[in-house]
């Protein structure tokens, strides 16, 4: 479960957070970060989150399980506390090149054990300095054993065999990149090849999102600060398809043997589970320190980088992410709880098209009835006996601005003047951006309206509604447009746009306007076909919508202003409708621009 393995990463004394990664990045990302930065919260400052370390991985459950790791060994290095106690009971040593044991994590004892092994192994194959690698053919060469790992950049991952370190083989993985000043590189040690190499490709992708995060202008540490493993020439060639296709069945067991026969005994302290989370710490030592092994490590005969013997945390900033002052994109501060949004995300899950499982049904309108192809003809309502109806039919043509103005013009908070909008420009904007404008042949006894607005499968499933406060020749009131007969239709007259306004976000703003346009989703009008999915595109339809009112809007040298913060219920008994099978969604505030304002 990953909130086990989150919560082994704050009872280490740290947070988590997910780090949104760039979209060409096949991969899942998370950052450590200081324990007061662990709540999600609205911060409209902007404020920087320190970064103590990141961690790539295929899923969250894996990037969790890395950062449990590295929090144990910061919290290893502020304690200070660098000799180990043996599993088994035999006491281990005192750290002699300065670095922190290696830590693993796993879903039991064994596995976090031989993730502790692999790391240490690891860092000794790096710092022995690699020169040359066997390439790993056979696929893409970004391509990890999960699938793609970087989609449609300009470069590549090469994946090599690195020979062994203590009789484990060692795979490299080398990211190259036109725009990077030199190769990225990363080396991990497994048993198992094939796993090793996804190892190999998340750790690379690891180096270079730390590559692209944010730094400190303060900082002037050198931005890739990982090793002397730097390149890779290849010596010969193997298909990937070669290597072991399971691993080991007793994997620690066989990882054991091997150091042993290599002359190694691997130091364990167990650092205490949390819930179903194992959590060790290791160091490699001689198996016996009397006799030094004939068959040492073949990486070992340049020796390890040296490295100061004090063992405080500032001597291991060679690998320490948090050495380059990085910070957190801001996004992260401007977060939430996952619970603000679970019925959103509920709601998106469940409108998700999935054809292979036939969530939709099959629609054919020539097997529908006359009566039943009628209907979808008449997506509108009438207020046929309304007191009042004024035809929108406005004669000749309007006058527009060119379509480069009105996208250089539109505004939202353009200045309103305190004059009144003409009968005329009302018409025009109606009738442009939702009136009937063609017709379109379905079946031998159909012809279907077309209008100025696209709509999921021609239902039209938006209704407009439009308050009237200033319009010449337009009493006061509310009215309903019907696109097919042109006609403003009286709903009701016994609220003004003030008192209305009340029930805004933007009491003032709405109060200047001279009309007010209201949307109104009929969901039965298109949920009968698209059905969870109808609900989003009667959302894609009024967004539509609402987009060629304001479009029209202004090329008539009007200020539209579209406009969300609102009362739903109050709106919703308003305009007359129930709000769960016909709901208000959107608002526009209408009025005439400024005189004089030709500017934002």
């Amino acid at each position: 479960m990953d909130e086990d393995m989150l919560r082994c990463v704050t009872e280490q004394g740290f947070a988590a957070r997910t780090l949104p990664l760039p979209l060409y990045v096949r991969a899942h990302a998370e950052v450590l970060v200081p324990a007061a930065d662990a709540g999600e919260r609205l911060d409209l400052r902007a404020a920087d989150i320190p970064l103590l370390d990141v961690a790539v991985a295929a899923d969250r459950r894996g990037a969790l399980r890395q950062l449990v790791e590295r929090a144990a060994v910061l919290r290893i290095l502020r304690s200070g506390r660098d000799s180990l106690h043996d599993s088994d009971g035999d006491s281990g040593s005192d750290a002699r090149d300065g670095s922190p044991p290696a830590v693993g994590a796993g879903d039991s004892h064994d596995e976090a054990v031989a993730r502790a092994i692999y790391q240490e192994l690891a860092r000794r194959r790096a710092e022995s300095g690699i020169e040359k690698g066997t390439l790993i053919t056979g696929r893409d060469q970004a391509d990890g054993p999960e699938g793609v790992a970087l989609r449609g950049v300009d470069g590549r991952i090469d994946r090599y065999l690195l020979g062994e370190t203590a009789g484990v083989p060692a795979v490299g993985a080398v990211l190259r990149l036109d725009r990077l000043e030199r190769p990225l590189c990363a080396v991990v040690c497994d048993l198992w090849e094939r796993r090793g190499v996804e190892r190999a490709v998340q750790a690379v992708l690891r180096e270079f999102v730390v590559t692209t995060l944010p730094r400190r202008e303060d900082t002037d540490r050198e931005p890739f600060p990982y090793g002397d493993f730097h390149d890779v020439v290849a010596v010969g060639e193997t298909d990937f398809e070669t290597l072991a296709p399971l691993p080991p069945r007793d994997e620690t067991g066989e990882l054991r043997d091997r150091l042993r026969l290599h002359g190694h005994r691997a130091s364990v302290r167990v650092l205490g589970p949390a819930d179903r989370t194992a959590l060790v710490a290791c160091r490699l030592e001689p198996a016996a320190k009397s006799e030094p092994s004939a068959e040492s490590d073949p990486s070992a005969e340049s020796g390890p980088a040296k490295r100061p013997t004090t063992g405080t945390e500032d001597d291991w900033r060679p690998r320490d992410v948090a050495a380059l002052g990085l910070r957190a994109p801001r996004q992260l501060s401007l977060t939430y709880e996952r619970d603000d949004v679970r019925i959103g995300r509920v709601y998106h899950e469940n409108s998700k098209m999935r054809t292979a499982y036939g969530t939709l049904p099959v629609v054919d309108i020539a097997e529908m009835s006359p009566p039943a192809r009628r209907l979808l003809g008449q997506a509108y309502r009438d207020f046929g006996h309304a007191r009042r109806q004024y035809p929108m039919r406005p004669a000749g043509e309007p006058r527009l601005l060119t379509l480069d103005q009105v996208v250089r013009r539109r505004r939202s908070w353009a200045a309103m003047g305190d004059g009144e909008l003409t009968r005329a420009e009302l018409a025009h904007l109606l009738t442009l951006s939702y009136g009937t404008t063609g017709a379109a042949v379905a079946g031998q006894d159909l012809r279907l309206p077309l209008r100025a607005t696209p709509s999921a499968g021609g239902l039209y499933s938006s209704d407009l509604f439009v308050l009237v406060d200033r319009v010449t020749g337009v009493e006061p009131g509310l009215y309903y447009f019907h696109p097919g007969k042109r006609l403003l239709q009286l709903v009701d007259d016994e609220r003004t746009l003030a008192e209305v306004a009340e029930y805004t976000g933007y009491r003032e703003r709405a109060g200047e306007a001279a009309a007010m346009v209201v949307y109104v989703g009929a969901f039965r009008r298109n949920q009968w076909k698209y059905r969870e999915r109808g609900y989003r595109t009667v959302l894609l339809d009024c967004g539509h919508l609402a987009q060629s009112v304001v479009t029209t809007a202004t090329s008539l040298g009007l200020v539209a202003h579209p406009m969300i913060a609102f009362v739903d219920d109050y709106f919703n008994a308003y305009v007359g409708v129930d709000g769960v099978e016909d709901a208000v969604l959107y608002l526009t505030l209408l009025g005439p621009r400024r005189t004089g304002d030709e500017a934002a």
